[in-house]
């Protein structure tokens, strides 16, 4: 069971924490366990409650008349909407946060293939899963999300990825050979899988090698393999002399127009990222070379 700090919960919902007081004070709309030095605790289910909440007032339903809602009705209509076939973005993502709560995978494989029928799967990673994984990966680096839920989930997203990289290998690799690692201690594969995809699907040979490889092996693989590119994504924690020891085997091997990077860390160091080193801000950097 999850325990939640109101700055996790703004973190994670961007509602404001003033605002979460407010609904707790004003509202009654939630009740907090407290420390023995007063400081607010949520649980899992306050935290389903409040993405219901929000739900509900973002579609229009005022927060004096969402409070005088017994919690059943709060989540029975959040439901309604959240299953509703025309749901906007937001919609989309508070639906798959509140069923990895409740570990439910055929909802969230069903959501998969129905979302990606209608607008592909390049675009549902890009506007409705990577919202998603990022909260969850904000709330795992503070420990404040249990690892079996983003255990749960990125199994079953990078299962469904897999499954469709394995269609892209019909196609015929006439665009050059990519190179595709994380560095050593880095293990979130999401989006690696996805470059994986999304390369094969337009026309690239990849090599995929995978998780917590260490410089050495990197150098040496890059130097055997000379790939026309490079893809790699910096989300674990991580110092910046790491960052840069691995910049300097980018310089050394490879023009560094050729590099691409994504992940959260790249933007928490920036200064320490080369010029001319693609950064990787949505699928559409992806989707440009």
């Amino acid at each position: 069971m999850g325990v939640y700090s109101i700055k996790d919960l703004e973190n994670f919902t961007q509602i404001k924490a003033h605002t979460l007081r407010i609904w707790e004070q004003r509202y009654n709309l939630l009740s907090p366990s407290r420390t023995d030095t007063n400081i607010r605790l949520y649980s899992d289910r306050d935290l389903k409650k409040i993405l219901n909440i929000n739900l509900l007032y973002n579609n229009g339903l005022k927060i004096s008349k969402i409070a005088k809602l017994n919690e059943n009705d709060i989540f029975r209509l959040a439901n309604e909407i959240l299953l509703k076939p025309d749901d906007d973005e937001a919609s989309q993502v508070d639906f798959f946060i509140n069923k990895i709560m409740d570990f439910d995978e055929n909802a969230i494989v069903n959501a998969l293939s129905d979302l990606s029928q209608n607008q592909g799967l390049d675009r549902v990673f890009s506007d409705v899963l990577i919202p998603v994984l990022q909260k969850i990966g904000e709330l795992w680096q503070v420990d404040t999300i249990d690892a079996s839920h983003e255990h749960f989930f990125s199994h079953i997203i990078r299962d469904y990825i897999i499954r469709n990289t394995e269609k892209a290998l019909e196609h015929k690799f006439s665009k050059g050979k990519a190179l595709l690692f994380l560095r050593e201690g880095e293990f979130h594969e999401l989006a690696l899988v996805f470059y994986n995809y999304v390369l094969r699907s337009k026309g690239y040979q990849t090599i995929y090698l995978g998780q917590s490889l260490p410089n050495e092996d990197i150098e040496r693989a890059v130097q055997r393999i000379k790939p026309d590119y490079i893809f790699t994504s910096l989300i674990a924690k991580i110092e910046k002399q790491e960052i840069e020891d691995l910049m300097n085997i980018f310089e050394n091997n490879i023009e560094l127009k050729k590099v691409y990077i994504g992940g959260y860390q790249v933007k928490l160091y920036q200064e320490a990222i080369p010029q001319g080193i693609n950064i990787i801000q949505s699928i559409d950097t992806l989707m440009g070379i």
